[in-house]
């Protein structure tokens, strides 16, 4: 019998409507004498729970239900309750609503990419933003991987490196896809050509075979990191968090193919919870602890020289 002010006792925050859940449920529940009668408002204005038969409320509570009937768009927004009785009125914290729009890549016309053979070449992805996780995978338009291996990578980014080109890169289809799990969807780049050339000249006598390739005697060099960009200099400072996943990543372009090796300068790399990834250029270590705060390098070599980046971690 004692009177008692409305106090919130339950609500939802934050969540992400997905297109095809079912229904979403935005809570709020309070306690009060008397018992408490609730309102509730949507981006700053009243928000009448009959106004759309897509709405299930719940009597003495606060809670409703959305139910998904295809386009729910218009319920995203920013909603707070109200609960209030003689003595006054309790107010919830914003309970925002994010229904995701489906990401699109923009229409663009992507210019041909006219290379010689040897060079080093890079393909942006850019995938557009949506709801995590995205995963990117390079493909052909008939849906097959483009190969990877020490000389063709894909970056933690989504671009796709050659340290290198050869003529067999040459293809007008090099797409790549952005798959959302959680949006259930998968979006497509424009597709990108790659054109490569090699020049060749014949010496005096004529003879086709000694024709040489002049591409080749000028762009044998030694490895460049691309990843961490060399203007960026030769170390980085990278913090992860005590208990989470430490990526380190280097990727070099020079020819011959550089090979990418890894050590812990400041101690042994740990053997039981380290993995190189992506041919060697991803470091990865899980489960991070103290012990493996320290100093990491790693050193891209061929046999016209070498090249390294080291990255000083520190675990919080």
């Amino acid at each position: 019998s004692v009177a008692q002010l409305p106090t919130i006792t339950e609500q939802s925050h934050t969540q992400v409507a997905y297109p095809f859940d079912e229904d979403f449920t935005i809570k709020c529940e309070a306690r009060g004498n008397p018992q408490p009668t609730f309102n509730w408002t949507k981006d700053g204005k009243p928000f009448n729970l009959l106004s759309d038969p897509r709405i299930i409320t719940f009597n003495n509570s606060g809670t409703f239900v959305i139910q998904n009937h295809g386009i729910i768009s218009n319920f995203q927004g920013k909603y707070r309750c109200y609960a209030s009785n003689a003595l006054g009125t309790a107010m919830s914290e914003e309970i925002e609503l994010i229904v995701p729009s489906v990401p699109k890549f923009p229409k663009e016309k992507i210019e041909p990419l006219d290379v010689e053979h040897g060079d080093s070449v890079i393909l942006h992805c850019n995938p557009p933003k949506g709801i995590p996780p995205l995963h990117i995978y390079w493909m052909n338009i008939d849906l097959q991987h483009i190969p990877q291996d020490e000389r063709v990578s894909m970056s933690l980014k989504g671009d796709l490196y050659f340290a290198n080109v050869e003529e067999n890169d040459s293809r007008s289809d090099y797409c790549c896809f952005a798959a959302f799990p959680r949006l259930r969807t998968i979006v497509q780049k424009m597709p990108m050509t790659l054109k490569v050339s090699r020049f060749k000249h014949a010496n005096d006598s004529g003879s086709p075979n000694a024709a040489v390739t002049k591409a080749n005697f000028i762009k044998e060099r030694k490895p460049k990191l691309l990843i961490p960009p060399e203007s960026a200099g030769s170390s980085s400072s990278v913090t992860v968090i005590k208990g989470g996943v430490l990526l380190l990543e280097c990727i070099a372009e020079g020819l011959p193919t550089p090979h990418l090796s890894w050590v812990k300068v400041t101690g042994n790399l740990p053997k039981d919870k380290s993995v190189k990834e992506n041919f060697g250029k991803i470091l990865k270590i899980e489960q991070v602890s103290a012990a493996d705060e320290g100093t990491y390098q790693c050193t891209a070599s061929n046999p016209m020289g070498r090249t390294k980046h080291e990255f000083h971690v520190h675990v919080e």
